[in-house]
């Protein structure tokens, strides 16, 4: 299928049109030379509308398009306190006249902050209405606290409702129904981007954590007949027993087709597409890692570029990492998505890591 006829698929999909696309590719020269492979960028973190875009917003284009043709005034959601996805989600609210709600925990054990940095001091800046929720227990799973911001949004939800208002909960990550098909032009993007640079990429990297965008990526992969290998890095654990995992993912990729108005493809096809590296998680969700943290060093160094320690500076400590073990051959040519989080930088070390 080409560009024009996916772009013909999106005609009568509700969208809110905000963002600054297409995103810039771009080679990393320094990096490239240093490890005999090209190494390009796309720069999802340009998405805007703020100087602190990312992949969620290009889901909230669509999410945002059909709550404000439903009548919604507010939108909950729910994350870590520097959760980027939530950030995002509260600019874009304050852009297009919805109410923002968000259900932030304590994912590193600090308590309720005294102190606001990152994507928190954004979030107060812009006057959401913000509700902690404190770890009480030891160890690094998130589940319990997971599951209490769900309950507490979805009670929230029921408030809201019980005066007369429209509200939508949105899930961790922005990862809602209507902006999986979101990254099927994502990816549509990067191929007539590279088609401009004569250049076909080996592989696509990407991280993951709530797998909103992966479902995303293969539609407009098996769309466009595409050779791109698809590598996501995980930044929160996957698998069988876990809430991410390839039945998930197949589910969401089918509804991408269904949505879009088209047979969804075998299943063999889509999980031919699922190739998640769970070896540079480390401990867990928020939880730094050291090559976490020399990627983002190295990047910085090497190109002056800003990856966060949550999502990209794993999922880019994977790519060199794979690199260095071979699964990358020489000579290779890959793009990584670059989907944003830069604000939490400037969090507590705790989820930063010693940057420095």
């Amino acid at each position: 299928m080409n560009p024009r006829e996916i772009d013909r698929l999106f005609k009568n999909i509700p969208r809110k049109k905000v963002l600054f696309l297409p995103t810039p590719l771009h080679k990393l020269e320094n990096l490239s030379k240093k490890y005999d492979v090209d190494i390009f960028m796309k720069r999802d973190d340009l998405t805007g509308p703020s100087c602190f875009g990312g992949n969620k917003t290009r889901k909230l284009e669509f999410i945002v398009g059909k709550a404000l043709e439903e009548g919604v005034e507010y939108l909950i959601s729910m994350g870590g306190y520097q959760t980027n996805a939530g950030m995002e989600m509260v600019a874009f609210c304050r852009i297009c006249g919805l109410k923002p709600i968000l259900y932030l925990m304590d994912i590193i054990k600090q308590g309720e902050p005294t102190h606001f940095l990152g994507n928190l001091l954004l979030n107060k800046i812009m006057n959401c209405e913000i509700h902690y929720v404190i770890k009480d227990y030891e160890g690094y799973s998130t589940t319990p606290m997971v599951n209490k911001v769900i309950e507490l949004s979805e009670n929230r939800k029921k408030e809201l409702e019980s005066q007369g208002h429209k509200a939508i909960v949105l899930p961790s990550g922005c990862a809602h129904p209507d902006g999986f098909v979101s990254y099927v032009l994502g990816f549509k993007e990067v191929l007539q981007q590279s088609k401009e640079m004569n250049i076909n990429f080996d592989y696509f990297y990407h991280t993951t954590g709530t797998a909103g965008s992966l479902p995303g990526i293969i539609a407009g992969k098996l769309l466009m007949e595409s050779s791109t290998k698809i590598v996501s890095i995980a930044c929160s654990p996957y698998g069988p027993d876990e809430r991410f995992n390839k039945e998930m993912i197949c589910q969401r990729t089918e509804a991408v087709f269904q949505r879009l108005g088209l047979e969804p493809p075998k299943r063999n096809l889509i999980l031919d597409e699922i190739n998640i590296d769970q070896d540079f998680l480390g401990k867990g969700y928020g939880v730094p890692t050291k090559e976490g943290t020399e990627a983002i060093r190295e990047l910085a160094i090497e190109e002056a570029l800003f990856v966060d320690p949550v999502y990209t500076g794993k999922g880019f400590s994977g790519l060199l990492g794979n690199i260095k073990n071979g699964k990358i051959p020489k000579g290779s040519k890959v793009v990584f998505l670059h989907t944003g989080g830069s604000g939490a930088l400037f969090a507590e070390e705790g989820l930063t890591g010693t940057l420095y």
